[in-house]
């Protein structure tokens, strides 16, 4: 296995922000109240995650100046 290019500066890629939200976002939902989560429709958390899920590919992609 072989690290990429410049991985010192691996966590200002964008793409490393949107895995650290996605694997934070879920810890964080369990911190709220149960009534609060209640008002959020389970689509929207599905959609989230989507976007975060692309969003972090386009970055990943995006060729980012180190």
């Amino acid at each position: 296995m072989k690290l990429v290019e410049g991985w010192q500066n691996a966590w200002r890629w964008f793409s490393v922000w949107c895995l650290t939200l996605s694997g934070a976002a879920p810890a964080a939902w369990l911190a709220v109240p149960d009534e609060m989560r209640r008002q959020v429709p389970a689509e929207w958390l599905a959609v989230a995650a989507v976007v975060i899920a692309i969003a972090g590919v386009f970055g990943r992609l995006v060729d980012q100046e180190q």
